[in-house]
């Protein structure tokens, strides 16, 4: 009887693990479906979103944890790399500079994506404390 309640115990714990992976897929995937549900809003599921798709971004390795330097500026209608809206001349441009390899990069972000990535990065280095030992600067 034990070995049946510790089973359904662990199925459980498993499916819950899950349902919350597949919540979170279905948030950040939502704005991909409907233009709708863009992340230029400023409702609190749009910042809950927002966060998601940038833990997701991290965990798969598609985006580096945030840099503690940039630089700002006006917008000059750069792409921001959390949100893929155009940062607008009216708008702070955030410059972020990755230099690895021999190669330089330059990514922009809006004030409240780069606050948003700040955020997931902090999030992602307490969830995976080895994988951010090489955390920008």
């Amino acid at each position: 009887m034990s070995l049946l309640v510790e089973s359904t115990r662990t199925l459980v714990v498993t499916t819950r693990s899950r349902l919350g992976e597949t919540r979170s897929l279905i948030a950040v995937n939502r704005r991909h479906l409907n233009p709708w549900w863009a992340v230029s809003g400023g409702s609190d599921d749009a910042e809950e979103t927002r966060l998601q798709s940038v833990l997701d971004r991290l965990r798969r390795g598609a985006l580096l944890p945030a840099p503690g330097r940039v630089w700002a500026g006006m917008g000059t209608g750069q792409t921001c790399v959390v949100c893929t809206q155009t940062i607008q001349a009216d708008e702070v441009e955030n410059e972020i500079a990755i230099n690895g390899g021999g190669i330089a990069v330059k990514l922009w972000a809006h004030i409240g994506c780069l606050a948003t990535w700040r955020r997931a990065s902090e999030l992602y280095a307490q969830q995976h404390p080895s994988s951010t030992d090489g955390h920008l600067v």
